[in-house]
C-alpha cells in the first residue's frame, strides 16, 4: 500500500492484545514472525497485564507507552516495572502512564464499574529462548489446550476484576497517546 510509510507503523493493543504490543517489542517476538522483515517503529499498550518474562531480554529498539489504571486488579504495577527496565536495558525507550482513578477498559462501552472475568494478575510465565512458555512457578510448559487449561487453572484467582468507562481518563489516554505518537512518529524522537 502505496499510502502507507512502513517505516512508520505503530502497533496498538488493549488488554491481551497490550500485551501482544508489549511482548512484540522484545527481539525475539519480532525475529520469529518477521525475522528478515521490518519493525514496528512504536509500540501503545492500554491496560495491559505484565504476567511474562522473557529470558532473551533483547528490545526491537522501538519506543513503548505503557498506560493502565492505578484501581486495575489485573495490571501488577511492580511487574510492569520489571517489563519497563528490561526492555529499556534491551534498547527500547519506554514510558508509563498510571491514571491512579481508572480501573480497567476505561475506554470501554460500559459506564458503571462491574466485575468481570477471572484475575490473571498472579499467572507469571517465563518465555525461553525457543519459545516455549513456561509456568514460572510449576515449569510446566504451555503446549496444548490440556496444560494451558491446567495452567490457567492453578494460577487465575476466581474472583474477576473491575472494569468501567472514564471518559475523562479516556480522553487524557488518548491525548497521551498522541503525544507520544506524535513525538516517535512525526519529530523522529524516541
Amino acid at each position: 500500500r502505496p499510502e502507507i510509510d512502513g517505516a512508520r507503523v505503530a502497533l496498538i493493543g488493549f488488554s491481551y492484545g497490550g500485551m501482544v504490543t508489549t511482548y512484540a517489542a522484545y527481539e525475539q517476538v519480532a525475529e520469529r514472525y518477521a525475522p528478515e522483515g521490518p519493525r514496528f517503529a512504536a509500540h501503545v499498550a492500554f491496560y495491559a497485564p505484565c504476567i511474562a518474562e522473557f529470558q532473551d531480554k533483547r528490545a526491537t529498539g522501538a519506543p513503548l507507552l505503557m498506560l493502565y489504571g492505578g484501581r486495575d486488579a489485573i495490571v501488577d504495577p511492580a511487574r510492569c516495572e520489571r517489563v519497563k527496565q528490561e526492555l529499556e536495558a534491551g534498547g527500547s525507550a519506554v514510558e508509563m502512564v498510571v491514571y491512579p482513578e481508572a480501573v480497567h477498559q476505561w475506554d470501554g462501552r460500559f459506564g458503571a464499574e462491574r466485575e468481570i472475568g477471572r484475575n490473571l494478575a498472579d499467572c507469571w510465565f517465563v518465555v525461553e529462548p525457543d519459545g516455549t512458555v513456561r509456568d514460572k512457578w510449576l515449569w510446566l510448559p504451555m503446549s496444548g489446550v490440556f496444560w494451558r487449561k491446567v495452567i490457567l487453572g492453578l494460577c487465575a484467582a476466581s474472583e474477576g476484576y473491575l472494569i468501567g468507562r472514564n471518559d475523562a481518563v479516556r480522553a487524557r489516554s488518548n491525548q497521551d497517546m498522541g503525544n507520544f505518537l506524535e513525538r516517535v512518529l512525526v519529530r523522529g524522537e524516541g
